[in-house]
């Protein structure tokens, strides 16, 4: 049942170690990111998001700068299901960009720094995309917005098919490990 499948960043954090991390950073960082990932939504379904706090200005304003480049939404935080493989994720965006007239998979992030396990996950969501739409993701990759409110940085992805087969053996290591019988 759709219900119980595991969803792509559940698969993934098996193999996230935020050890080295405080707790109460790994927190507030958690916190962050799904407050920014609330109000990046809402603005990009054409809502006026209300007053943002201080210290998320500058994610919201380097999200507007690269959203200004936008031309047309096809999809924003969705949950989408691969009837064959069994798993589930919620890809942030789905944009077609100004002048060029594919599809876009862009997952929005608050780190500094690129992770790991990106690749594989924007891999993941861009196949749940084509399961839903027939349609392939190009230039796809995670948007790295920026605290001070510069630019954000843009990670691309190119490696589509290494890093869907690399999600595919996580989420077999998965069910082979945690799933109950």
């Amino acid at each position: 049942m759709k219900q119980n499948w595991p969803s792509v960043t559940t698969v993934l954090s098996v193999f996230s170690d935020f050890s080295k991390i405080r707790p109460d950073v790994l927190e507030r960082a958690a916190e962050r990111g799904t407050r920014v990932h609330d109000i990046c939504a809402s603005i990009a379904q054409g809502f006026f998001p209300g007053s943002v706090p201080d210290y998320l200005d500058g994610y919201v304003a380097s999200f507007r700068k690269w959203f200004s480049l936008v031309d047309e939404v096809l999809l924003i935080e969705e949950r989408l299901f691969d009837p064959v493989y069994q798993f589930c994720g919620k890809p942030d965006l789905v944009v077609k960009l100004r002048g060029d007239g594919s599809p876009r998979l862009i997952d929005l992030k608050t780190p500094l720094s690129k992770g790991k396990l990106w690749s594989a996950q924007i891999a993941a969501y861009e196949h749940l995309f084509k399961v839903k739409t027939g349609l392939e993701c190009h230039h796809s990759g995670s948007l790295r917005l920026s605290p001070d409110g510069a630019f954000p940085l843009f990670d691309e992805y190119r490696h589509t098919e290494a890093d869907l087969h690399a999600f595919l053996c996580a989420l077999t290591a998965y069910r082979f490990f945690k799933e109950e019988d």
